[in-house]
């Protein structure tokens, strides 16, 4: 990392430490529309991930596999996992729109499936600076994401130069009849997410009671999407490569070829990325964009 990169984080860093004294500002109207209140309950404690894209026609052969080259440089081995995914959300996508993901996936030929019903804060900036961070915690809490709410998953994720908090709530389901690699179909996704709607997003403040409810018993499913998921590593730090084939915005499916990697902490998290970019962007395979799939698939 440049000098004055890491000098920056320093400053970003201290900055935080001046905070904590100082009166928090008024909260501000995030992109998912989600309301800010003032709360007295503690900030939930986050895991961190870095999200970044590389070139599909660098980094991969026209079979979606890792080429030799990409391989040996980001030490891949076989598909530790493949997965099969659909996401839930009406016409409009309302439920994106207030910032939440409902998302149906399958791991291999398991006899169940994955639930996730995941709300999502954009963080101002990029996430380098732990003052913005620690300002969407609180307005999260605010809806009472929380410290303490062992319901949900908590993680920051950064990437190009978007940033963002998500609670993830994670729920498992039997589907003993489907055949391996199987979805459930529209009727029966709608009535599953139904059934396992949480409580945070069926009382969702900011929409009438029953919102909730009306849009998932109108959803479309958006997918499925396939993914291939190579551990590895690069800058002697452990990450994973996904391979799916997404649809463009002309109608064409094309690869997407993404790598994440975690971070112990936020100022680990913001020095992992910046090491990876600038590796990345040698060996001529960074994409200089964000790296956020489901906007892309509830888009389409």
């Amino acid at each position: 990392m440049r000098n004055t990169q890491k000098t920056q984080n320093a400053q970003n860093l201290q900055n935080a430490q001046k905070a904590q004294n100082a009166p928090k500002p008024a909260g501000r109207r995030i992109r998912s529309g989600m309301r800010t209140r003032r709360s007295p309950v503690a900030p939930a404690r986050a895991g961190y991930q870095v999200k970044l894209l590389v070139d599909p026609d660098r980094v991969l052969d026209a079979d979606g596999l890792p080429t030799a080259a990409a391989a040996a440089a980001l030490s891949l081995g076989a598909p530790g996992r493949v997965e099969v995914a659909q996401y839930m959300d009406d016409a409009g996508c309302s439920l994106n729109g207030q910032g939440w993901i409902v998302r149906i996936r399958r791991h291999d030929d398991e006899n169940r499936i994955r639930l996730a019903y995941k709300a999502r804060f954009d963080i101002e900036g990029d996430g380098t600076d732990p003052v913005e961070v620690r300002r969407v915690m609180d307005r999260a809490s605010g809806h009472n994401f929380c410290a303490g709410d062992g319901n949900y998953s908590v993680q920051v994720n950064l990437s190009h130069t978007r940033a963002t908090l998500d609670f993830t709530n994670k729920k498992c389901r039997p589907v003993p009849d489907l055949a391996p690699g199987e979805l459930p179909g529209l009727d029966a996704s709608r009535a599953l997410v139904l059934d396992r709607l949480p409580g945070k997003l069926a009382k969702w403040g900011a929409k009438p009671a029953g919102w909730a409810e009306s849009v998932a018993a109108s959803s479309r499913l958006h997918g499925p999407v396939r993914q291939a998921n190579y551990p590895g590593r690069m800058l002697d730090h452990a990450m994973e490569t996904q391979v799916s084939r997404l649809r463009t915005a002309s109608g064409e499916l094309a690869w997407f070829a993404e790598i994440t990697a975690k971070g112990r902490t936020l100022r680990d998290a913001v020095e992992l990325r910046s090491d990876l970019m600038g590796k990345l962007r040698a060996e001529g395979w960074l994409l200089e964009r964000d790296a956020f799939k489901t906007d892309l698939i509830l888009g389409r």
